[in-house]
């Protein structure tokens, strides 16, 4: 089933944000997986090159973490990522390159000096806003 909504804890919200702030001036990716609509759990992947404008993490290393995912009866929710100095919309490269329609894409600005996140849904090589929540940690 696919949503048009991501809920993200407050905990895995802060820990996406730091990831970025500890990585600048590189771009930073990893996967939001859970259940339904809510993440629980967050798993950082490396940018293999290094780049402010993108990223790049190997198929092996993708695949490795999706069986982790799968192992723990989760699925990905989002692909998140960064960019350190540009707004918190998809780039023509986020879009071409977004693997699967049915994950949503989460992109965290340093642009200003409060990090802005934005949700987005790639379908088509167009991208539609998606609302997320930041719920309280219990």
């Amino acid at each position: 089933m696919e949503y048009d909504k991501i809920i993200i804890p407050t905990s895995y919200y802060k820990e996406i944000v730091e990831h970025g702030k500890l990585n600048l001036s590189y771009e930073v990716c990893g996967l939001l997986a859970g259940k339904k609509d809510k993440v629980q759990s967050v798993w950082p992947l490396e940018n293999e090159i290094k780049s402010d404008r993108r990223f790049f993490v190997g198929e092996k290393k993708i695949e490795e973490t999706m069986r982790l995912i799968e192992k723990q009866e989760e699925k990905i929710l989002a692909v998140y990522h960064s960019h350190p100095t540009t707004a918190p919309v998809p780039s023509s490269y986020d879009i071409a390159n977004h693997f699967n329609e049915h994950v949503l894409m989460v992109i965290i600005s340093y642009k200003s000096m409060n990090p802005k996140i934005k949700c987005f849904r790639i379908k088509h090589e167009t991208y539609k806003e998606c609302p997320f929540l930041i719920e309280p940690t219990s």
